[in-house]
């Protein structure tokens, strides 16, 4: 399989988009002053236990408590789970100690303290060694969403293209697409000649077949990055961030970086020379098939991205054979109806059914992926009376989420069509990300958030000065969106006039839609929108 990996820039934005044999497949947008805190690294305080619930909430600096499930807690045999030192052995630390202590029973009035119990039906009855005012070291794991703040876990680790670095733990695991025994044994060989014992890894897919001396670089790049962080800790007072998340960009190479990545196409030369420098780093032999990409078209224009990412936001989706699929969110999961259409190519109702439900099936891992959606997914299908074309469905849908980075798991169709699965939820879907409440029918419906309208008025200035024979341009937009363009003494409207060499005056008008803008020409005084849009 063929794959091209596409990185744009904005002003405000940086868009990624994955192609498998020329379709896209992921999409990953760095939504403008949004931080992302999914991967970053925290000192946080225990504010209260609930055991009810079997978990504890945070103060991690954010304003809203972070959410830790007494499952995210690590377990390992005979070390403290909290990250706490006294003064006189913070004094005494040296580059090389962990922030680690061995557990030691703590008692108060002569009596131990009652720690909170979490049970499982694997391990039992397991004690969690969590108490109020405590501080921890934490990492998200799922991103605020909806009123729940930040999920986080105390089972830090620090990824890395080869390895993912976990200081808490004590074993080394190796990915299970690595079949080959003795390739398994020379990674588990290579890791321990550079890992302290106390550390613990986990070996990627990637690893496979590197020379040691690459894997020996990033192992020691890991521990000092970790050495880096544990400092910074130390020297932390209150909640606070200690280490942030990637950039997109270099998460989005860490995931997809393979042989079989042909392209990687950036439009920007700051993100070109950070991307090179990181390639050189940790692979290499990809360099040659980094490319700055320098025509006027646009990077997401030339391949026909835009068109797709238009779709993103729509409810209904049209499937080749004619039929569609319908998407709708509720509170507690998505609902996808799977409709059939008016081509009807066999005279047998259960054939074009099944065909039907098995290009649904394909279309809609490809539109979670797409759309980023997590959590519960539930599918109604159209009904088939024969259990093995209920099977295929099945295993068509569990086929094609298999390539899915994130977990999914997929239950069977039921007699009625009903099929639920499951995909994991990291962040905010692509609708939460680019939408939010319209204030007009208070949440009922949504409308874009204004940076993402601002950004389609950047594509269309770029795309009209890369095509017309003029600079002057009339924008007529929604007084909210024209507040957006012009506020602050460095204003967006400043920096399109001096990035795009144009003038550009704005007119609000409250009867033009949020969502929507129009372009007029000053010159020949008319409405040149559709002429230069994407």
């Amino acid at each position: 399989m063929r794959r091209d990996l596409l990185i744009a820039e904005l002003l405000s934005e940086i868009r990624i988009a994955l192609l498998e044999d020329g379709k896209l497949t992921e999409l990953w947008i760095d939504v403008p002053n949004r931080e992302r805190r999914v991967g970053a690294i925290y000192v946080g305080t225990v504010k209260r236990i609930v055991q009810g619930i079997n978990a504890a909430f945070l103060d991690i600096g954010l304003g809203q408590d972070a959410f830790l499930h007494f499952s995210d807690v690590a377990e390992t045999t005979g070390e403290q789970i909290r990250w706490e030192e006294s003064e006189e052995e913070a004094s005494a630390e040296s580059s090389a100690a962990p922030v680690r202590q061995q557990t030691r029973a703590t008692k108060a009035n002569g009596k131990s303290k009652a720690y909170p119990v979490f049970r499982t039906r694997r391990s039992g009855k397991v004690v969690i060694p969590l108490e109020v005012g405590q501080r921890l070291l934490v990492q998200v794991v799922r991103d605020a969403y909806g009123q729940k703040g930040v999920r986080v876990t105390t089972r830090v680790i620090i990824p890395g293209h080869y390895f993912v670095l976990a200081p808490f733990e004590s074993g080394v695991g190796i990915s299970q697409k690595i079949t080959e025994e003795e390739e398994r044994q020379r990674l588990r060989r290579t890791v321990r000649s550079v890992l302290p014992a106390e550390y613990g890894c986990i070996v990627r897919t990637a690893a496979q077949h590197q020379p040691v001396e690459v894997l020996q670089r990033e192992l020691r790049w890991l521990v000092e990055q970790w050495r880096r962080l544990e400092r910074q800790a130390r020297a932390a007072r209150r909640p606070q961030q200690v280490r942030p998340e990637d950039p997109l960009h270099i998460e989005a190479l860490r995931e997809f970086l393979s042989p079989e990545l042909e392209r990687i196409l950036v439009d920007s030369r700051p993100l070109y020379r950070e991307i090179r420098q990181y390639l050189q780093r940790i692979a290499p032999e990809m360099l040659p098939r980094l490319e700055l990409y320098t025509d006027k078209e646009p990077l997401f224009d030339r391949f026909g991205i835009e068109a797709e990412v238009a779709k993103l936001y729509q409810r209904r989706i049209e499937l080749p054979g004619g039929g569609s699929l319908v998407i709708d969110h509720t509170e507690a999961m998505t609902v996808i109806d799977v409709n059939t259409g008016r081509g009807i190519a066999d005279p047998q109702q259960e054939i074009n059914a099944l065909r039907t439900n098995l290009e649904a099936a394909r279309e809609i891992a490809r539109q979670v992926r797409l759309r980023d959606i997590g959590g519960i997914i539930l599918v109604d299908f159209i009904d088939l009376q024969q259990e093995k074309h209920r099977q295929m469905v099945y295993e068509e849908l569990k086929r094609e989420l298999a390539r899915d980075h994130a977990k999914t798991v997929v239950y069977p169709m039921t007699h009625l069509g009903m099929l639920p699965f499951t995909r994991q939820r990291i962040g905010r879907s692509m609708l939460e990300k680019l939408t939010e409440p319209c204030p007009t029918c208070q949440g009922n419906g949504r409308v874009y958030v204004g940076a993402v309208i601002v950004n389609s008025i950047e594509r269309w200035l770029r795309n009209f000065r890369t095509h017309a024979r003029e600079w002057r341009v009339l924008l007529v937009v929604h007084p909210r969106i024209a507040e957006e363009l012009t506020r602050g003494l460095f204003s967006r409207r400043l920096r399109f006039m001096l990035r795009y060499r144009l003038w550009l005056r704005i007119r609000p008008d409250v009867r033009m839609p949020m969502d929507q803008f129009r372009c007029f020409s000053l010159r020949r005084g008319r409405d040149i929108t559709e002429e230069y849009r994407s």
